[in-house]
């Protein structure tokens, strides 16, 4: 779910719901002297003027700051997720290269068995209030994540499949997992016992919904224990210190003294809940903060002007369009490989998007282990750039096939819906009125578009499982929530995953067993021990989804800013949240280029 702080849609990651629609604006900034420029706020509404020497840093994010945002078990889009990070840790969690590495935990093992893992805490570990943390808080995490009542959204798409007995609690078959297969033998010890022998588990377990929460304060306080935060509660190396409630709403965070890691060496976080990344990059440009997003249409400038201070890292983010099998005549193969290929994938990242995104034929991130750099597009094109004179004839294949002309594209239930928000995302309305125009001039067909509002897009993409009455196509994207090619494939393709909104291996297409077949080697990947031998299955799962168009991925994101050089100690990185101990890093410097300070 990880949908992606320094590179983001508005929505989180890997979601259900709205991970798809915006371009970068979550991003990590430091505010030096003079706040945000907003249209006509007062200055006792803005935020407040720093010294460098104070070593405050302002961070902003973007969204909306809900209860649910300080709740490691509810994040629901990127903000929340960067928040969580700030405030909690897990048993173990990534570093700045995707590693896993240990957090809370000390140590781990695999026992004998094969699908018992046991974690050994380290010692002398406590909340931000000084109560202990031990092994009770943590299976007690575990478990509320995956329970149907807490509203978790990304728990059981994450850690949950691999946990025996993880789906009978969401069925309602089982009220806890604790004495079934999450184990505190003692206050140091955490036993969890797998649904079966799997390579992935340990990276699942880094995602934000598996982080350790107070089961004393959330007992204690109940639905709204996050308003009691200020007194504690968090294991993370920030605590919260107070919430302002001026016209941009922000958090304020102090180092966490009873931290277990090295202390962050800012001496205060503020974290201001923002929206416009055009903004940020006028106050970049001013000299008001120290680092910001490139939206796409500033690229040339940000290329021009800030060479020296450009940043670009691949992302994990993958932008796609979405065909639903159920839909006629988009069950069939050929149709949708026509598609896929009428678009110059290549085009869109340049004029569109203006090289901060990178076209792709992948499902897979190129920062995921068991990346294949010799993947091709569907009917074996390798070019990003398609092939409109084969999907013109696959085209005409596969409609004569299906008994249809090219006017079936003009019918309500195989339009595009897609909702690029309010205000208006116009480069992402830009983006997918280039590729209708493309099926246009390739193709010969007019695809009409409906640009619905963001509550009904989701509702209809959501509802889209096993619903013929679902929309035909859509825009969405998708980020890996843990380093692992199962985050990127399972989920979305897999025999009942649980958003196959899609309807892949779950449809009536002509080739219905070959789809299935490839829902049973992604079962089959599960099982598999050996390293090379699951990379290399799942590389040809991939590249099997690929040919049946499970997808048309558009482009892999990136995080595209503009840093100061003041701004020291931040690893550029394919993870888009900033790692517990890399705090102890990050500093601001007397270099310059810096923003104006008062």
């Amino acid at each position: 779910m990880r949908h992606s702080s320094w590179q983001s849609d508005q929505r989180y990651r890997r979601t259900v719901i709205l991970i798809f629609l915006f371009l970068p604006l979550l991003v990590v900034l430091v505010l030096g002297g003079i706040v945000f420029a907003i249209g006509s706020l007062s200055r006792q509404n803005q935020l407040p003027t720093l010294a460098r020497a104070e070593q405050t840093a302002i961070f902003p994010v973007s969204g909306t700051l809900e209860n649910s945002s300080l709740d490691p078990g509810r994040i629901f889009d990127s903000s929340a997720n960067f928040v969580s990070h700030l405030l909690y840790t897990g048993l173990v969690q990534l570093d700045s290269k995707q590693q896993v590495q240990p957090q809370l935990a000390q140590s781990f093992d695999l026992e004998k068995d094969g699908v018992t893992w046991t974690f050994h805490l380290k010692p002398h570990l406590r909340f931000s209030d000084g109560s202990p943390i031990t092994a009770e808080d943590v299976i007690y995490s575990l478990d509320r994540s995956l329970k149907p009542d807490s509203r978790a959204l990304y728990a059981p798409l994450s850690y949950g499949p691999a946990i025996k007995d993880a789906e009978k609690l969401r069925q309602g078959k089982l009220s806890t997992l604790i004495g079934e297969s999450l184990f505190a033998p003692d206050k140091q010890t955490v036993k969890i016992v797998m649904s079966g022998p799997n390579r992935y588990f340990l990276s699942s377990l880094t995602t934000a919904n598996s982080f350790v929460v107070s089961k004393q304060f959330l007992q204690k306080y109940g639905e709204n224990w996050t308003t009691h935060l200020a007194e504690g509660g968090t294991s993370g190396p920030w605590k919260l210190a107070r919430i302002s409630n001026t016209a941009i709403r922000y958090l304020e965070l102090v180092p966490n003294p009873n931290y277990y890691g090295q202390k962050p060496k800012l001496k205060k976080l503020l974290v201001p809940f923002y929206q416009n990344a055009q903004t940020l990059f006028r106050a970049y440009e001013t000299n008001q903060i120290d680092i910001a997003p490139v939206p796409a249409d500033k690229m040339p400038r940000a290329q021009q002007h800030y060479a020296n201070q450009l940043v670009q890292v691949p992302g994990t983010t993958i932008a796609y369009y979405a065909l639903n099998y159920f839909t006629k005549p988009l069950n069939n193969i050929k149709v949708r490989q026509a598609l896929a290929l009428a678009i110059d994938k290549d085009a869109i990242a340049h004029n569109v998007y203006a090289g901060t995104v990178i076209p792709t034929n992948h499902l897979i991130p190129t920062a995921i282990p068991g990346y294949d750099e010799n993947v091709t597009g569907p009917a074996g094109v390798q070019s990003t750039k398609g092939d409109p004179a084969k999907a013109r004839q696959l085209l005409d294949e596969g409609l004569r096939e299906e008994g249809m002309t090219r006017d079936v594209f003009k019918q309500k239930n195989i339009l595009l819906e897609v909702a690029t928000g309010i205000p208006v995302d116009v480069t992402l309305k830009n983006e997918y009125t280039a590729i209708v125009n493309m099926w246009k001039k390739n193709l010969d067909i007019s695809v009409p578009t409906f640009d619905a509002p963001t509550d009904k897009f989701a509702r209809d993409i959501n509802s889209a499982a096993k619903d013929t009455s679902g929309p035909g196509m859509w825009r969405y994207q998708w980020n890996s929530d843990f380093p692992d090619p199962r985050a990127a494939l399972a989920s979305q393709f897999g025999k009942d995953a649980p958003i196959n909104n899609q309807n892949y291996g779950q449809n009536s297409g002509s080739n219905l067993s070959e789809q299935q077949q490839t829902q049973n080697l992604l079962q089959q990947a599960d099982t598999v021990s050996n390293p090379t031998e699951r990379h290399q299955l799942y590389q040809t799962i991939e590249q099997r989804l690929i040919n049946d168009v499970a997808w048309i991925p558009l482009y892999q994101s990136t995080h595209t800013f503009l840093q100061k050089p003041c701004l020291q100690g931040l690893e550029k990185s394919a993870v888009d949240t900033i790692p517990p101990d890399d705090w102890s890093k990050i500093y601001l410097s007397e270099a310059e280029p810096c923003a104006t300070r008062l």
